[in-house]
């Protein structure tokens, strides 16, 4: 980033009732990932802003999302919240499930960081990882199920990749709560549209041979943006243990401690904020060799 794109960046954070992500939509040069990243950061604290406001919606909305958790695949031991931004969805998800532990992950550290001090989480409550859906840091069959939240709307064209990792570190399926293009209005088709919003989640579901349902919202917190839950099931089963690794390797990390964690297997160290590892792939330090 040049000092003129730095500027920009801040000249945009001081704007009101502006849409970030549109206006970083203009600057050509920006991947994808970027523009996504960058217009989330700039966002942070507006989801805690809406859920005060719209508690009860938000509550009705993760509720109907437990009971297809448990209609569909009973008891969960470890359940990967993918994408949980400000933590709004995860705290009602720890709140009612109660014996099923938690773990959460969001691209954007400034949102988890947001959302711990919001509603005064130690690390006893959760555990939360700074990560990138395309390289999830936990090791093959983790979970027990993985579940999105609108997670994997920004990312059209990465949806095969996401969905590859969310069924890797996954035993028994994942519970994916997205914009459905297919049973969207014109209105919100249109809407997906201007603001590139994967549009074909069922085909690559499709596609993959993936056993799976799907269910219309009846509680969306946005109507003007409305979901389908797609349940899928994973055609075995296994036991599941949450271990943590590396994003190039996926091999076991060596040693994590307060400030860093470490992986011998590609002797990289990632930072470590506010017991939040960082472990994504263009944060990794690579350590000069002996």
């Amino acid at each position: 980033m040049d000092n003129r794109f730095i500027n920009f960046i801040n000249k945009l954070k001081q704007k009101k009732n502006t849409n970030f992500q549109l206006s970083l939509q203009k600057k050509k040069f920006l991947k994808r990932s970027k523009i996504i990243n960058f217009a989330y950061d700039l966002q942070t604290g507006s989801y805690i802003r809406k859920w005060k406001k719209k508690r009860q919606r938000y509550n009705k909305y993760v509720n109907e999302i437990i009971n297809v958790i448990y209609n569909n695949f009973g008891d969960i031991k470890f359940l990967l919240d993918a994408g949980c931004g400000e933590l709004t969805n995860t705290i009602t998800l720890k709140k009612i499930m109660k014996k099923t532990q938690i773990y959460g992950f969001d691209f954007s550290l400034n949102r988890l960081l947001a959302g711990k001090k919001y509603f005064k989480l130690n690390n006893e409550d959760f555990k939360f990882v700074c990560a990138t859906l395309m390289d999830i840091p936990f090791n093959d069959k983790s979970f027990d199920i993985s579940v999105t939240m609108h997670a994997i709307e920004p990312n059209k064209g990465l949806e095969e990749k996401i969905i590859d990792e969310l069924a890797r570190v996954s035993t028994k399926g994942m519970v994916l709560v997205e914009p459905d293009f297919k049973n969207a209005n014109s209105s919100q088709k249109k809407r997906m549209k201007k603001f590139r919003y994967t549009r074909n989640l069922e085909n690559v579901l499709k596609r993959k041979k993936f056993l799976f349902k799907k269910i219309p919202m009846k509680y969306p917190i946005n109507e003007k943006n409305r979901s389908s839950i797609f349940v899928v099931f994973k055609k075995k089963t296994s036991k599941s243990k949450p271990i943590l690794v590396d994003p190039f390797l996926k091999k076991k990390i060596s040693l994590a401690n307060k400030d860093f964690v470490y992986s011998n297997n590609t002797n990289t160290v990632y930072p470590v904020i506010n017991n939040i590892p960082v472990i994504k792939k263009n944060c990794a330090i690579l350590l000069p060799v002996n």
